[in-house]
């Protein structure tokens, strides 16, 4: 499986890698929670597709505690930095995660949380993704459904996002297309899933407004606000990021796991 498109909008700055560790440790509880239900088995090989500066493989390290965790991501900087904190068990390598075989395949497992969201053709890639586990393993995948939020700021800033995103071809709910995503040959589905979580007012405004510094100039917002709506937002995001007020802003996560069929032995 091959695609193309355009640059990752969010980036392999300080600035991305910064956002990235927030959102670690915001999507931990939903994450570690849905991979205590899956980690249950045996893992000698864990792939971490587009693992950036390696929050998620840390945590994929200690969820298959017997597992060689190998973190592939497009961006020789989140590499580098991954690797230079790494756990010992965890590799990484520069590579492009829609291409397949995927490098070290077959593994026992195949992570990965926000991802498709940035991703073409979703179906086809959790496909080609199935293709690359040993017998028994499993695909993890978590992405977003919907956001539910009455804020202004906040509903403003998921409008931009999602014309950056959509844009790059591909979708910020990517995640309400899982939800009747039929099993590849060979494959069953084992968790479907939607995993709600509660995020604080200041957690939200510190993603948001990591992000919004990274693509808050991108050419095509030029067609749906102006630059000093996007700078005003930016600001009221900025001075927002101490707010531990909650029940303002809830993610659904769909959560979906694909196990293939481990191969029967032939009668004696």
């Amino acid at each position: 499986m091959e695609t193309s498109r355009r640059p990752y909008a969010f980036g392999d700055t300080a600035a991305a890698s910064q956002r990235l560790g927030v959102l670690a440790t915001v999507f931990a509880p939903t994450s570690r929670a849905l991979l205590d239900v899956v980690g249950n088995r045996p893992a000698r090989l864990v792939l971490d597709l587009g693992c950036g500066p390696g929050h998620t493989s840390a945590m994929l390290a200690g969820a298959f505690p017997s597992a060689l965790v190998v973190g592939i991501d497009n961006s020789p900087a989140f590499v580098a930095e991954a690797t230079g904190s790494a756990l010992r068990r965890c590799r990484f390598t520069v590579g492009d995660v829609t291409r397949t075989p995927l490098p070290c395949a077959p593994a026992d497992v195949v992570y990965g949380r926000f991802l498709l969201v940035h991703l073409p053709d979703p179906r086809a890639t959790v496909a080609a993704w199935a293709g690359e586990l040993s017998p028994g393993g499993v695909v993890v995948v978590e992405e977003p459904e919907r956001i539910d939020t009455d804020d202004l700021d906040f509903r403003r800033y998921l409008e931009l996002a999602g014309a950056v995103v959509a844009d790059r071809g591909g979708d910020l709910y990517v995640g309400h297309g899982l939800v009747d995503l039929a099993a590849p040959p060979g494959t069953s589905i084992i968790v479907q899933q939607d995993a709600p979580l509660e995020v604080s007012s200041g957690a939200a405004a510190s993603i948001f407004s990591l992000n919004l510094g990274i693509w808050g100039d991108d050419p095509v917002l030029a067609g749906v606000a102006s630059a000093g709506e996007v700078d005003a937002l930016l600001q009221r995001l900025r001075r927002r990021c101490s707010d531990v007020t909650t029940g303002v802003i809830r993610w659904h996560m769909r959560q979906v796991v694909l196990e293939r069929r481990a191969v029967m032995a032939r009668p004696g």
